[in-house]
């Protein structure tokens, strides 16, 4: 029996020797693989070196081996926890799976070899990622949840319906101007002006829908802080003046956001639109912004046409005030020389000299041809000669009525002085009539100019009665807040990220 016993334990001691040396080497080259960052041993206290190095032939401490495992996973999470950069460095992973010794017992009869489970350790955290997570969270909460919020209570539940009006106009000149010319250049040249001058003439229409001074003008006609001030506006979209800025600047910029006005180059059309509370004010509105606008062309038309005919009634004038001295200088020379037209009575006294003249030649002739044949005191003879001294007298007697012509008793200019004063006051009277007639020929041509070149507002879409609210347009505004606030917060987020790992 006693030699029995002593051959099983030597037997058992080979067989140990023999496992001790296996497990060295597996334990070594474990122990390469799990070995913590900070190159500490996982020896448990009061091992012995061969306990130390063989854990799995110790089956008589279970509980001081499951002990040193336990200490052993705490240490290397503590060390993963505290030095993440060692981590990135090249140690070994976090989340390594560590495959611990397996017990190995020699083979006994009737036994088997049992081993344990390997034990996974979770991949550590960087300290403070949970915070970052939370501020991430509330700074998206924030920008994106709290404005959609916002939006949705607003435009699902306050906002108030907006009616809109609309009008569509034009500034138009007439036919005639596009064709002022003869020519196809002219024709084309005169509808370049035209379109020039109409175009010019709708944006400033438009420029004054936008101004203060149809706003005043609409004050006055139509109360516009009372219409944008009524009961069936929300707190937002309603005009809210105070008391120290309740001017008509500020009631300009309100009109700015409800009125919105289109102006096309290339065809001059005018579009305009407002918005109201109620569906009457906004046609209200619409109409007499229509109607001041068609004041201002209008306006700008009587503008043009006076500057057009300033210049030709003036030329008028001063050749209408010419005929007038002209025509006043021949009525003062003819009361100061007491004939009413020199020139005709000096014609028609010569014509009388020149007809007695010929009857003198003639009762001449005749005296000396009785004379021939009769003596000098025959009754014939003696009547010729004397029809023949009557004739003389007459000629000289009509001769001194043209000398006297002109002159008023004590008078002593002579005729021809008289007759070139005359003629050069009729000269003057002429010039001033032809240059009277001139003017006029001008202004009426001034005026014909202006007609065509007259402007007019003509409106192709009157403003209707709305039956539909567009505006607030709900669901597309408050996804057009969601879509912003995100963009926001993701543009915010880059940026300090950036900054960060920039200043890191």
């Amino acid at each position: 029996m006693s030699d029995n016993l002593a051959k099983r334990s030597r037997g058992d001691s080979q067989l140990g020797a023999r496992a001790r040396s296996i497990l060295s080497m597996l334990s070594a080259s474990g122990a390469s693989r799990t070995k913590p960052s900070g190159g500490e041993q996982p020896v448990s206290e009061g091992a012995t070196p061969d306990q130390s190095r063989f854990p799995s032939l110790v089956s008589s401490q279970p509980d001081a081996r499951a002990a040193r495992l336990a200490k052993r996973a705490a240490r290397q999470k503590m060390a993963a926890g505290s030095a993440p950069a060692e981590q990135q460095a090249g140690a070994a992973p976090a989340n390594t799976v560590v495959p611990l010794p397996q017990r190995v017992l020699p083979k006994r009869r009737g036994a088997q070899v049992q081993s344990e489970p390997a034990v996974i350790i979770p991949p550590a955290r960087p300290a403070g990622a949970k915070r970052r997570r939370n501020v991430a969270k509330l700074s998206a909460l924030l920008s994106i949840a709290l404005p959609t919020a916002l939006a949705t209570v607003y435009y699902g539940l306050i906002a108030a319906p907006q009616y809109v009006a609309e009008a569509r106009f034009a500034v138009r000149a007439p036919a005639e101007a596009s064709s002022r010319g003869g020519d196809l250049m002219s024709a084309i040249t005169g509808m370049g002006s035209a379109m020039t001058s109409t175009g010019s003439d709708s944006f400033i229409v438009a420029q004054y829908i936008e101004s203060g001074q149809i706003v005043a003008n609409m004050q006055r006609a139509l109360d516009l802080r009372s219409i944008y001030t009524n009961d069936k506006a929300d707190f937002v979209a309603k005009y809210r003046p105070y008391d120290f800025e309740d001017t008509v600047e500020h009631l300009t910029r309100y009109w700015n956001t409800v009125s919105w006005v289109y102006y096309e180059p290339v065809t001059g059309i005018i579009t305009f639109t407002v918005r109201a509370f109620t569906p009457d004010d906004a046609l209200k509105i619409a109409r007499e912004t229509v109607r001041e606008s068609e004041n201002l062309v209008n306006k700008l038309s009587e503008r043009a046409r006076e500057d057009s005919l300033r210049m030709a009634k003036q030329e008028q004038s001063r050749a209408e005030l010419r005929l007038k001295f002209a025509r006043k200088a021949i009525q003062d020379y003819r009361d100061r020389r007491g004939a009413p037209d020199a020139k005709s009575v000096v014609d028609s006294q010569y014509k009388i000299v020149a007809d007695l003249e010929a009857q003198l030649a003639k009762q001449e002739t005749e005296l000396g041809a009785s004379s021939s044949f009769l003596s000098k005191d025959a009754p014939t003879v003696r009547v010729m000669r004397n029809q023949a001294d009557a004739l003389r007298s007459r000629i000289e007697a009509e001769r001194a009525k043209i000398g006297s012509i002109g002159q008023k008793a004590g008078g002593s200019s002579p005729i021809s002085a008289s007759m070139a004063e005359y003629e050069n006051l009729e000269t003057e009277r002429t010039f001033a009539e032809k240059g009277y007639e001139s003017a006029s020929q001008a202004v009426d041509a001034a005026r014909i100019s202006a007609e065509r070149q007259s402007r007019y507002l003509t409106t192709f879409v009157d403003p209707y009665l709305p039956e539909d609210s567009l505006y607030p347009a709900r669901l597309k505004m408050i996804l057009l807040v969601l879509v912003c606030s995100s963009i926001a917060w993701a543009i915010g987020a880059l940026i300090f990220y950036g900054i960060r790992d920039h200043s890191a």
